[in-house]
């Protein structure tokens, strides 16, 4: 399930006439940036980084945020290192153009420098604070908390970039043709879940009177996760460090590390996410899969999470109100009888404990990561199995024989 977002930077020409032809002819080529996007191969495209943005509901002032460090020629075979510049990148519509919202910037002139381009983008949260020696580089979002509607994107390090590249697979979304390519990948988890009746087990006609039936109506209630160990908070890190010196190729490096940790005061869960109706209990539960999460956080039923170790104490509580009808249609079937079954009835069988259902047995699933999506499909049959006798009749328990001798 995995999604790798791209940014590109593009140089844009100057117009004809504004061109200029100092230093050995190199024209001022203005920094732009625009973003495309990467799907893996098993996935279909989803689009470049607007949809990114357009799928949280953003679709106006649509930026992300770019550091840019310059290893700029000193005269003397070496190089100053220095804050380029650290910016808001915004969408221009009419080129087509990513472009620093302040103002323009320009690629350097020696064939000596270079620039490093840090980026991100985040919503729900505050930005990272970015640490870069020239060397060694480090980003870290401190212990942040993560609402249910958030994202966090990173990008792989753009090194020592002196110009504009064409465009090549996985990049050349929105219409990008060249410029510094630069992969975003998602730094949190989203989780769904639904629920939905076995197949064919909410409706069973009796074997003894054609026509008739026997219908369950299952409704939920009280779905959220209980006694929560699910973490809201946390730190991420990133550590990085450029491969070569100064004076190497351009290169899209990887941090070398990117990993979460508990915050320093962990927080957990209490948010009333399950909010569906059929997580309310006002709609019945049917053959279809029903999403327990709406629509408004992350779309589709998902919600964002803190990527972390899911352990035997996250758990989902929920109870069933299973009512048992028989006629010829569940409309006006009679009802038979009612129960309201709390799923921590059945513990301490797994995976069922005191306070729900441990996650991280009823799958393969035991921990959230960077960059995937979960589904958790609750599956309840109401229908059991028919109710049949085994009779048997206890023995008999034989006694001695008595024998009386009658007097002759």
């Amino acid at each position: 399930m995995k999604k790798l977002y791209t940014i590109l930077a593009i140089a844009a020409v100057a117009a004809v006439g504004c061109s200029k032809t100092e230093l050995a002819d190199t024209p001022d080529v203005k920094i732009g940036f625009q973003v495309a996007n990467y799907a893996t191969q098993t996935k279909a495209d989803a689009g470049g980084f607007l949809k990114e943005l357009e799928d949280l509901g953003i679709t106006e002032n649509q930026a992300f945020k770019s550091n840019a460090y310059i290893n700029a020629d000193d005269g003397n075979g070496g190089h100053t290192f220095a804050t380029f510049f650290e910016e808001s990148i915004a969408w221009n519509a009419t080129p087509k153009q990513w472009a620093p919202a302040t103002k323009d910037y320009y690629w350097p002139k020696s064939p000596k420098s270079n620039i490093d381009f840090f980026s991100w983008y985040n919503y729900g949260v505050a930005d990272p604070t970015l640490t870069y020696s020239g060397t060694d580089a480090k980003m870290a979002w401190t212990n942040v908390t993560i609402p249910a509607k958030a994202d966090i994107l990173f990008a792989d390090i753009a090194f020592h970039q002196v110009k504009n590249t064409t465009s090549a697979a996985p990049y050349g979304k929105d219409g990008v043709t060249e410029g510094v390519p630069t992969l975003f990948h998602h730094a949190l988890a989203q989780v769904k879940f639904t629920a939905k009746i076995k197949d064919d087990c909410y409706q069973i006609e009796d074997s003894k009177n054609t026509g008739n039936y026997h219908f369950w109506e299952v409704k939920l209630s009280n779905v959220a996760f209980a006694a929560s160990k699910v973490h809201t908070n946390g730190t991420l890190t990133l550590t990085g460090a450029d491969p070569d010196d100064s004076d190497a190729a351009a290169s899209i490096t990887p941090w070398t590390s990117a990993k979460w940790t508990n915050a320093t005061s962990p927080a957990y869960v209490t948010d009333a996410w399950f909010q569906t109706p059929v997580a309310l209990g006002t709609t019945a539960l049917t053959e279809t899969a029903a999403n327990l999460i709406p629509d408004t956080y992350m779309g589709n039923g998902y919600i964002a999470v803190r990527p972390q170790t899911i352990g035997d104490d996250v758990t989902l509580g929920l109870t069933m109100t299973i009512t048992h009808k028989y006629g010829t249609a569940i409309g006006s079937a009679s009802p038979v009888s009612t129960e309201t079954i709390n799923v921590t009835v059945y513990a301490p069988t797994a995976p069922y404990t005191a306070t729900g259902i441990q996650l991280n047995k009823i799958g393969s699933i035991s921990a959230w990561e960077m960059n995937h999506k979960y589904t958790y499909n609750i599956i309840i049959d109401p229908s059991t199995n028919t109710i049949l006798y085994d009779p048997a009749v206890e023995a008999w328990v034989e006694e001695p024989a008595a024998t009386a001798n009658i007097p002759q």
